[in-house]
């Protein structure tokens, strides 16, 4: 009985300190959610602030980048997840450099990851791994959407920025 006691606290405290860790280093899953969430909440009442959306989107880009340096760091994470996390914060900056045509391909399907010897196939979409990968390629889009938005006033750009907040907003469900 007590040794069961024992291992469930212990494994209790593991959990507790995973959750926790990736907070202090920089993803606080709530904050991240609570601006996704904000953000999609200004485009369904037409309170549209491009310039605000997109500070608002590097700092979920910031805060991804944060929980990929985690997670490549921790304990336990698979070597190829480890690569993922390695590529994608090395390149998190130049994402939002590409239109919504070349994301998709680079990123959003790993391409980028592909070519730098990352078997994409190997990650389950909703691991740990994929969810912190989407932390930061999500906002990236939808930051290039904002872009694309404020040149051409194209109200299927905001969509686009819903669907990618809503689908990240998934993955952080993944992440607690």
């Amino acid at each position: 009985m007590k040794k069961t006691f024992l291992i469930g606290a212990l494994l209790l405290m593991s959990v507790a300190l995973f959750v926790c860790h990736a907070a202090a280093a920089g993803f606080d899953i709530d904050e991240y959610d609570a601006i996704a969430k904000k953000t999609v909440a200004a485009v369904i009442s037409g309170n549209v602030n491009a310039d605000q959306m997109i500070a608002d989107m590097e700092k979920l880009m910031e805060m991804g980048v944060a929980g990929c340096k985690y997670y490549l760091a921790a304990e336990g994470t698979p070597a190829n997840e480890v690569k993922a996390m390695e590529v994608t914060v090395a390149n998190a900056d130049k994402m939002v450099s590409l239109d919504l045509e070349s994301i998709e391909p680079m990123w959003h399907d790993g391409g980028v990851l592909t070519e730098n010897g990352v078997d994409v196939d190997a990650i389950p979409h909703f691991s740990p791994g994929w969810s912190y990968f989407d932390s930061v390629v999500h906002p990236a889009t939808a930051i290039i959407c904002l872009q694309d938005y404020k040149a051409s006033g194209d109200d299927e750009l905001l969509d686009q920025l819903q669907d990618e907040l809503t689908e990240v907003r998934e993955h952080l469900k993944h992440l607690h």
